[in-house]
């Protein structure tokens, strides 16, 4: 029997008060490539041949930046750096 994991939607609250379309027209106008099930499948972007995940689902909303696309193996192993939400909206 499989399984599918499919997240929900996050609320305003997990998304520092932007709705979810808001947030995907935010990463869009930044350039980064979207898939259509963006927040089922983990919330992962692309720009620049990096992958940024975009972690809400903690206490603090988080953006992890992955080493390039072709040396990514998975997250717990691939991860530059992870910086601070409004960090990353004023770069």
């Amino acid at each position: 029997m499989k399984y599918k994991y499919r997240a929900v939607k996050p609320n305003r609250s997990q998304l520092s008060g932007m709705s979810p379309s808001q947030f995907k027209t935010l990463l869009k106008r930044k350039g980064y490539k979207l898939n259509r099930d963006f927040f089922k499948w983990g919330s992962v972007a692309y720009k620049n041949n990096r992958a940024y995940r975009f972690r809400y689902w903690t206490l603090e909303f988080f953006v992890d930046v992955s080493c390039p696309v072709k040396e990514f193996d998975r997250w717990a192993n691939s991860v530059d750096k992870t910086i601070g939400f409004m960090d990353w909206m004023k770069s």
